[in-house]
């Protein structure tokens, strides 16, 4: 054999090898793809006494609900949880405060109204940095507003009133009607770190949410990141979103259960959502 033929015969013996090396590596890369790919799990835990002290904290974080604060023009009532919350050592955890609006139609003046706004929203954040700082000032803090159109105003300077009144570095998580993601983007850049997509209770829309939701992506439309929120308790509705993998395509996935939560309930509905 002279040196040519060796060295074709060499060649393509290497080549043959990186081939036979690639497609064996493949599968495993594309397992530890999957893998990394696992959006973080997050439970909610309502209100109602709940003892999740089986779960795993370094698989699953408790956003627990911290209490309601309700609005009445510039008027701010805050109640706290009471019901009892069980977890295993090192658990990492953050409160949830849900906010509930009284309305009183034709009350006030446009004028009286927009400074009751700001006058609430600063109330309502001092409230919740308060609240924040009696519990070690956790991480992040999640805020559930269903806000209407007309109360974006008082939501949007509850929001910077947060950036003001929490330490600096305090993540901070709104949920957001599913609308808000498809259509109606609302939501100012830098007003908040995460945005969870309440894809469950969606009302008279659903079919046509569900709908959109295999053709469109969320989109907070201000650069946020987007997380899922899905119910145990909803399961034809999950039917539709997994098909579609809504739950795959994001970093951080939140679970609710209408119903108290038992160790089954949640290793059924994590096996649902992320087959495994």
């Amino acid at each position: 054999m002279n040196w040519a033929e060796y060295s074709f015969k060499s060649r393509n013996l290497a080549l043959l090898a990186v081939i036979l090396a690639v497609v064996f590596l493949l599968p495993i890369e594309a397992q530890l793809k999957t893998v990394s790919a696992l959006p973080h799990l997050t439970v909610w835990a309502w209100e109602r006494d709940e003892d999740l002290s089986y779960i795993d904290p370094s698989q699953v974080d408790v956003a627990y609900f911290a209490g309601n604060i309700y609005v009445q023009g510039s008027l701010v009532e805050f109640r706290p949880r009471k019901q009892k919350l069980k977890l295993p050592k090192g658990a990492c955890t953050f409160p949830v405060f849900r906010i509930e609006s009284v309305r009183r139609l034709g009350a006030q003046s446009n004028g009286n109204a927009d400074a009751a706004n700001l006058k609430a929203a600063d109330y309502v954040a001092q409230t919740i940095a308060n609240q924040m700082k009696r519990q070690g000032y956790p991480k992040m803090v999640q805020i559930d507003f269903d806000a209407l159109e007309d109360e974006r105003p008082f939501y949007k300077a509850l929001l910077r009133n947060l950036h003001r009144d929490l330490p600096v570095g305090t993540k901070i998580s709104i949920t957001a009607l599913a609308s808000w993601l498809l259509a109606d983007k609302w939501i100012e850049p830098g007003s908040c770190d995460e945005v969870v997509a309440m894809l469950f209770s969606i009302g008279p829309g659903k079919k046509d949410v569900l709908s959109r939701l295999k053709r469109e992506t969320l989109d907070a439309g201000a650069a946020i990141p987007v997380a899922i929120g899905i119910s145990a308790s909803e399961s034809a509705t999950n039917k539709s979103l997994f098909e579609s993998k809504l739950q795959r395509n994001t970093d951080s996935l939140y679970i609710f259960s209408s119903r108290p939560w038992t160790e089954n309930r949640l290793r059924d509905i994590i096996r649902e959502a992320l087959d495994r």
